[in-house]
């Protein structure tokens, strides 16, 4: 139970009446008129009337001392900061000659209303367009820069201080924004890593700011404590020091300002939630330049108001029990939001959640500052990643990095967004307004199902999957509703058709990846949500391959839509939080594989050209490994690694023109590799099945026009050696045609074909055959009693689910692949899942509003 503080008196005005009242009548019974119009009555009501006031005031004591307190601790308001953006400043026509921006010209908006002030943005360091180009850019802020004001003189004493003229100084993201306190420094006082400046002809010694004068060395350090709020500058104060012998003469914490030497500051002051303006405002320059055009892009964000009496009083516990130190989550969290341009922030461990990740690593995620009274009603990700600016997180990610304790490490970045919308019918009671109420629930949807903190609440918690049931609750919620029904969850954004590449995490439990198209899906919960983690515009995702060694390890293969030739490789390090462009190449890829060469990831292609090896590290180029050296030119369009118990890794690739499958008993190494057959054989597809200690090596067959198919063909891999039967070849039942895919579940081969859908065999048996699906089985279907092509198959290690995608997008299986059942689906009746990184935000909701008449009889 929390502790209160009780009044220190709480009698209020009655209560001192009825007293001073009770007092007359025993101590002066003679006094009989005690009517309100008596003027002895009128007195002691005055009194009384003071009394209260003066408890009023006594009761405030322990407020003060709260606050008190809270000053000595450190805790200081916060000041305002101001709204950053990114001008483009371009001219009509290339430069003729080298035009110069300089630093802290003047741009604002180019209309506003009578009453209002225009907001103006000073660009934060001098640009140049060179001759030639037309444009550049160049950071602003919605402030003002205080250039060298004269804030006082040393003296030389402890616990000096000086003001600032213009408060209060605003809170700065970006070294362009710094608060600097410059002190006169004569000839030979400064050395070679002296941080300093030239104004008025004096060099000036930079100090630096500190948040306390404790654990610093004795008598050492130039350095500063400020309050921005106050524009306070306040000097390191001299303390007595307790020893064995006693008390010892008073010493200086650190460096104090000489006397008479000049104290100069540079700083910036204004900000506020006024210069958050939307893109493409700023466009007109106060200090005008002939022939320069300005603009800006993206929204000026990070605008915010000083902080309140009240919300610094509830933040002081806080500041406590953190001591300037960030230990725990909330002191992460406490950290980022503090810095302005941060609305709410989530920390955690990322062992927690990753399997990729180190231990000691913190992952801090961020959602931006939006001022309320300027959101839309409907706040989409497109707007919220408008103000995910890369200036404010590196700002934050350094801080944080400045107060994490030693042997952890700290990773900052934005929140990722999921929309999702309802559908519904609500039905009013009679005499209820429909509009008005569609209107209200609409406002409630909007303000719960987003992620930024409103009025409404602290914003959707992260990770916390949407369900029918939170939409039943803000519905009905509001008065004049009878019920609501038909309630829908919708999502935009899943992988609903062109499903080419489909591949499970090896390290990542329950986590899938699905290429759709240009864009790359991610599902943590085995496909009963997907969120979209990258767009690769004007491309098509043709393979997706999860490194099964090396937790985190993603690569992703495209091919270009404008040309078929081309190919571009994306690698993800953090199981596909995040996407770099890894190499393009000039060929086509047609399959891709991981192998580790001497304790590093490598990749290794099957282009059209030939197999070329390729390194993770950033710039690296594909190198060709020649298969066949008297076909140097060998297209192939598939490639697999096994590895075996003794660690014997064999690496296998299926030729263009039917000539056959080749293997590398030594891991692809140069003139390893030897022709295993299957030559006029059109060998589309490789995988690898290992039972126990045996490894074997199936290849899948394409066929042509409305030919049944060859099926697949089994090879055993013996290190070094080949089973001598070679390979055998599993036709039996076999009538889909072309195999597209293959995936191992355990001892059952899963076939993606181009008739059949997904076929199934039982390799252990002595005489398998081909097992096929039902019609009905759940796969998509062309037209009546045929099945749409499978394109691709795969299953988890934990040999649990089976996933299959094509042209109508994914399909999933519980039961070894006999029934499937869509997980590519729109429209939801339970819950909306959300990874717990994630945040909603709402989409256009469509809710029917109806009176009880109108619904009577459905």
């Amino acid at each position: 139970m929390a502790l209160t503080s009780p009044d220190l008196d709480d009698r209020d005005f009655a209560q001192l009446m009825s007293q001073a009242l009770d007092r007359l009548r025993s101590s002066c019974s003679e006094w009989t008129d005690l009517s309100a119009g008596d003027p002895g009555i009128v007195l002691l009501e005055l009194f009384a009337y003071l009394t209260e006031v003066m408890i009023y005031r006594l009761n405030r004591v322990p407020e003060k001392v709260y606050m008190e307190f809270l000053r000595l601790l450190g805790v200081q308001l916060e000041p305002p900061a101001a709204a950053a953006v990114r001008l483009h400043f371009s001219l009509p026509s290339a430069a003729s000659s080298r035009l110069e921006i300089p630093a802290g010209t003047r741009v604002t908006v180019g209309r506003t209303q009578p009453s209002q002030q225009a907001p103006i943005f000073r660009t934060g360091r001098p640009g140049v367009i060179e001759k030639g180009k037309t444009s550049v850019e160049l950071p602003a802020y919605h402030c003002d820069m205080v250039q060298g004001e004269l804030a006082g003189q040393g003296t030389g004493q402890a616990g000096q201080w000086v003001r600032a003229a213009r408060i209060p100084i605003a809170a700065g993201l970006t070294e362009d924004l710094e608060l600097l306190v410059g002190v006169e420094a004569v000839e030979g006082e400064l050395t070679a890593r002296s941080r300093a400046v030239e104004y008025a002809g004096k060099a000036f010694q930079i100090w630096s700011e500190v948040d306390s004068f404790a654990d610093l060395e004795d008598g050492d350090g130039s350095v500063y404590r400020a309050d921005r709020n106050t524009g306070t500058i306040t000097f390191a104060p001299e303390v007595e020091r307790l020893a064995e012998e006693g008390l010892q003469p008073a010493k200086l914490l650190a460096r104090v300002p000489g006397a008479g030497k000049e104290i100069r500051l540079w700083y910036p002051t204004g900000g506020g939630p006024e210069g958050n303006l939307a893109a493409q405002t700023l466009t007109l320059l106060k200090d005008p330049i002939p022939k320069l055009q300005v603009t800006n892009p993206q929204p000026a964000a990070g605008g915010r108001a000083a902080e309140t009496l009240e919300n610094a009083v509830r933040r002081g516990p806080l500041e406590f029990h953190s001591l300037q130190r960030a230990v725990t989550a909330r002191d992460y969290e406490l950290l980022a939001v503090r810095r302005g341009a941060v609305s709410r922030a989530k920390a955690f461990t990322s062992v927690r959640l990753w399997a990729h990740a180190r231990p000691g690593e913190v992952q801090v995620l961020m959602v931006p500052l939006l001022p309320e009274p300027t959101l839309p009603q409907q706040l989409t990700p497109e707007t919220l990643e408008q103000h995910h600016t890369e200036e404010v997180r590196k700002t934050i990610e350094a801080e944080l990095e400045s107060k994490r304790p030693l042997g952890t490490s700290c990773g900052v970045s934005w929140v990722r967004y999921k929309a999702a919308r309802v559908k519904g019918r609500i039905v009013v009671y009679r005499g209820e307004d429909p509009k008005a109420v569609q209107a209200r629930v609409l406002e409630r949807l909007y303000q719960t199902i987003c992620p930024l903190p409103l009025a409404r609440g602290g914003g959707w918690r992260f990770g916390r999957s949407l369900r029918s049931s939170h939409v039943f609750d803000i519905v009905l919620s509001e008065p004049g509703v009878a019920y609501a029904d038909r309630v829908r969850l919708r999502v935009d954004d899943v992988p609903d058709s062109d499903t080419f590449a489909l591949a499970a995490d090896a390290f990542q439990p329950r986590t899938w990846y699905a290429g759709a198209g240009s864009r790359l899906f991610r599902s943590f919960n085995e496909g009963a949500g997907w969120e979209r983690a990258a767009h690769f515009e004007g491309q098509e995702v043709r393979c997706i391959r999860a490194n099964p060694e090396r937790a985190g390890l993603v690569v992703a293969v495209t091919r270009s839509r404008e040309d078929a030739g081309l190919s571009v490789l994306y690698l993800s390090r953090d199981s596909g939080e995040s996407w770099d462009r890894l190499a393009q190449t000039a060929f086509a890829v047609n399959d891709a594989d991981w192998l580790s060469r001497e304790g590093q990831a490598v990749l290794l292609l099957a282009s059209d050209v030939g197999l070329y090896e390729l390194s993770v590290e950033r710039e690296a180029v594909p190198l060709q490994i020649l298969v066949d050296p008297a076909r140097q030119k060998l297209g192939f369009y598939a490639v697999c690694v096994a590895t075996d118990l003794r660690g014997t890794t064999s690496v296998a690739v299926a030729a263009h023109q039917a000539a056959g499958v080749f293997l590398s008993p030594q891991a692809a190494r140069p003139e390893s590799f030897r022709q295993t057959g299957l030559e006029k054989e059109d060998v589309r597809v490789l995988r690898v099945q290992y039972d126990g200690p045996r490894v074997f090596l199936w290849a899948g067959c394409a066929a042509s026009g409305n030919q049944a198919g060859k099926g697949c063909f089994r090879l055993e891999l013996r290190g070094s050696e080949l089973a001598p039967e070679g390979w055998r070849h599993y036709q039996r039942g076999w009538a889909g045609g072309s195999c597209r895919s293959l995936a191992l579940l355990g001892m059952r081969v899963m076939a993606a074909t181009h008739r059949a859908g997904v076929l199934w065999l039982e390799s252990g048996e002595r005489d398998p055959e081909w097992q096929q699906v039902d019609v009905n089985c759940g796969l998509p279907l062309r037209d009546v009693g045929r099945l749409h092509p499978v394109d691709t198959v795969a299953c988890d290690p934990s040999q649990r689910a089976v996933m299959a995608g094509g042209v109508a997008g994914v399909f999933r299986s519980f039961d070894q692949g006999v029934s499937y059942h869509s997980c590519s689906e729109h429209e939801f009746l339970e819950k909306v899942t959300l990874p717990e990184t994630w945040l909603f935000c709402s989409g256009q909701h469509e809710i029917e509003v109806v009176n009880e008449d109108e619904a009577r009889g459905d």
